[in-house]
């Protein structure tokens, strides 16, 4: 670091972008808080802190920023491994002294390949990058009440956000926090409250846990009373979370959280088939259909949403569609929020399972587990599946359906929602499924023209653009710009990824 001056903090979000565009996407909620959160834990005063959000801002192209800072803090999506390699060389190149740190789902799922490629691995929650600020900048560049530097989050528009909780309290097959193992764990009131005075007055407040319901009934009404008086005093209109199946299994909870401003809850109902919920271990959704509990949330004044995911390895082409159709026919169930494949996660018990059973395609590369490409054998034969993917995803052939569907889906709640409820459950499905075009700068404009078509089977799909570099690079920075395979020619998951986990080949 430079004695003369500040030092200077770059956190990027890197991301891979599944429909294959470098263009800003505005309005995903919720957005990525984790580089704000690690923004606050630097001294304001002695230290430049930029974050950086390839969600929010786009891919990173500008050579400006990679030659600015001193210190890069790398987090992401453990799908986004090759692009932080990539940014890793873009930084060095520009910067032979800078220092790249990576945290995150990356650097917990692959601890031994970040060792080697990264200068500093951090591997526990945000709060542990203290000790990364004292080894690299010394005393004094920590921050002595550390808050969520929400002010440096452009473009909320109103949003303000929230964590409560740490972590699941269920081990979910697929999920990435089973891999990792960590308790769950609630946030005290205090700290609760520090993430609230530092957003302010908001329109609308999103709570980022991936259970806000939890497993202490006391700490679940603690953590909604305080929502509820901070709603009441006028911080925020309403609010929303996530929340697991078994939420709705005592009716008090809906009337409890209404009570106290809660306008949406999201929920992974996942699958309509039990018989695919038990494989993947989520157990607590069993109950929870959709069609019942839009229907008692609406009751409520709350608007509800799903995760819905396509797993065709135990679900044949008529099944799924039979039940696309059948949510297209109630108009008074509002569309998934989010529609994806099964997605095999490095390090999680779905992973090996399917590993071990021979369902992973030949030459998978890690940048293919997105949720929006076959990466499994289908129970079908592949010519059938991979072109109805195609068309399902974008909900080709059935636009007018999905326009029709969220007209009269919004018309019948109008009795239950609100303004900003009623515009939600409208825009909502056609922003999702409408294919609309999104726009940025012309330098990731050009990135995105140069994309070749997806095909929606890893096994066909090309490598992105991105995996070329923008411009000329020293040559020692041109493995960082080769895919991390996850299976080899017969599908077996490579030795590179086995060391990578630290676990015995074979």
């Amino acid at each position: 670091m430079t004695p003369s001056r500040r030092p200077r903090i770059l956190i990027v979000n890197a991301y891979v972008d599944p429909w294959r565009s470098a263009a800003p996407t505005r309005g995903f909620v919720p957005r990525a808080m984790a580089p704000y959160y690690l923004a606050g834990r630097f001294c304001r005063d002695r230290t430049d802190v930029r974050v950086y959000d390839e969600v929010h801002h786009g891919a990173l192209l500008n050579r400006k920023v990679h030659g600015w800072p001193d210190l890069v803090i790398l987090t992401g999506l453990t799908v986004a491994f090759d692009r932080a390699r990539q940014l890793s060389a873009y930084f060095r190149d520009a910067r032979p002294d800078v220092a790249v740190a990576i945290g995150g789902p990356i650097a917990r799922a692959l601890p031994a390949l970040c060792e080697e490629v990264f200068d500093h691995v951090c591997q526990g929650n945000v709060e542990s990058i203290d000790t990364l600020i004292d080894d690299l900048l010394g005393p004094g560049f920590r921050a002595e009440a550390p808050a969520p530097r929400f002010d440096m989050a452009a473009g909320l528009s109103g949003l303000g956000y929230v964590e409560t909780t740490k972590n699941c309290n269920f081990n979910c097959a697929f999920c990435s926090l089973t891999g990792e193992n960590r308790p769950y764990e609630p946030y005290s009131s205090d700290d609760i409250d520090r993430q609230l005075n530092a957003g302010g007055r908001r329109l609308f407040l999103a709570v980022l846990d991936n259970n806000f319901y939890g497993n202490n009934r006391q700490d679940f009404e603690r953590r909604v009373d305080l929502l509820g008086t901070r709603w009441r005093r006028g911080a925020f209109r309403g609010w929303g979370a996530l929340v697991t199946g078994d939420f709705f299994k005592r009716p008090e909870n809906l009337a409890l959280v209404a009570a106290n401003g809660c306008k949406a809850l999201f929920s992974g109902v996942e699958s309509f088939d039990p018989a695919v919920l038990k494989s993947y271990n989520k157990r607590q959704s069993l109950s929870s259909d959709p069609y019942t509990v839009s229907r008692v949330c609406a009751e409520h004044g709350i608007h509800f949403e799903y995760g819905m995911m396509l797993d065709f390895t135990q679900q044949t082409i008529a099944e799924v569609d039979g039940q696309i159709d059948a949510l297209l026919g109630h108009t008074d169930t509002p569309l998934p929020g989010l529609l994806s494949l099964t997605i095999p996660i490095l390090g999680t018990p779905y992973f090996d399972e399917a590993a071990c059973a021979g369902r992973l395609m030949p030459n998978l590369r890690l940048c293919d587990l997105d949720g929006q490409k076959l990466v499994e054998w289908p129970k079908e034969p592949l010519e059938h599946v991979v072109p109805y993917l195609a068309d399902l995803l974008r909900f080709r052939g059935r636009k007018r359906a999905l326009i029709r569907h969220a007209v009269r889906h919004a018309w019948s709640r109008r009795a239950s929602f609100d303004t900003a409820q009623s515009l939600m459950s409208l825009l909502g499905p056609l922003t999702r499924f409408g294919g609309i075009p999104r726009v940025g700068s012309l330098s990731q404009m050009r990135q995105t023209w140069r994309e070749a078509p997806r095909t929606y089977c890893a096994m066909t799909d090309p490598l992105s653009v991105s995996y070329r570099p923008t411009h000329r690079l020293a040559a020692k920075f041109a493995r960082d710009f080769e895919p991390l395979h996850v299976t080899d020619g017969e599908g077996r998951v490579t030795q590179a990824v086995r060391a990578a986990q630290g676990r015995p080949g074979g």
